[in-house]
């Protein structure tokens, strides 16, 4: 970890972020591989500006309502990112499904969902907002990867790549083929690479300023509800959406699924 009291500090808030209840000053040093004495000093400064919370009867911290009030604003209506939410609650009101968007982590070559929206169906695929992975599996991964410079591409393809299910695909030559695909018709399917009988998605890249892809647009559709002919007017209502939001982070976004290599 750095020096910095920044990056410790931070790492000290996604230990609280992470955690499902209030923790102590020990388990947190534990968490975030620093010792006790720094991780109290730190706690007291974060509890001063209301970044934390302390609980003086348990002896544990927990995130405080500046924390809440920031992801607030950077998840509101008026942020950058809030204002996706429309496009995403239009599509998943049209497909009826859950639908996700997500945003790439370029330093860690991997995707944060953002934003979840559900459909009108009482069972369907559950995101965890928040939650960090790979791109390499799954139709919320593999449109950021496909549109990635061939040069960083190369570099997640070197990396080891986890099999999560049995349909996740980890070699490298298989994995560009499905790249050149996702390139031509630009979108991406995929059946339970993630999590095991967890259903079909369809996801495409959302770009930025100079054909940037930043993060991607993606309706899950559980198996049992999963028909083929379905798969033409989502993926065409998936691209549209992804095209709209790129609109939100660029003022000309490329032009996707029009057959380039």
């Amino acid at each position: 970890m750095a020096d910095s009291p920044v990056h410790k500090a931070l790492a000290i808030l996604r230990a609280l972020a992470s955690s499902s209840r209030p923790v102590g000053v020990q388990q947190i040093a534990s968490d975030v591989g620093l010792n006790v004495s720094t991780v109290h000093r730190l706690l007291q400064m974060l509890v001063k500006d209301g970044m934390a919370s302390y609980d003086a009867t348990s002896r544990t911290y927990a995130i405080g309502t500046e924390c809440v009030r920031f992801a607030t604003m950077v998840l509101g209506s008026h942020s950058l990112i809030g204002r996706v939410r429309p496009y995403l609650a239009e599509l998943a009101s049209d497909v009826e499904e859950t639908c996700a968007f997500t945003l790439y982590e370029p330093r860690t070559y991997s995707k944060i969902v953002a934003l979840v929206e559900r459909g009108s169906h009482a069972l369907g695929y559950e995101f965890d907002v928040g939650i960090k992975d790979g791109i390499h599996a799954g139709a919320s991964g593999k449109p950021i990867l496909a549109f990635l410079p061939d040069d960083e591409i190369d570099k997640v393809l070197r990396a080891k790549l986890s099999k999560l299910t049995e349909y996740t695909v980890s070699d490298p030559a298989q994995l560009r083929k499905q790249i050149a695909q996702i390139r031509k018709l630009g979108y991406a399917t995929s059946k339970g690479e993630r999590i095991a009988g967890a259903g079909v998605g369809i996801g495409a890249p959302v770009f930025t300023s100079g054909d940037r892809v930043i993060g991607s647009i993606v309706v899950t559709v559980p198996a049992f509800r999963w028909k083929a002919k379905r798969l033409p007017r989502i993926a065409k209502m998936v691209m549209a959406t992804a095209r709209d939001v790129s609109l939100l982070f660029s003022q000309t976004p490329p032009s996707i699924g029009d057959g380039r290599d």
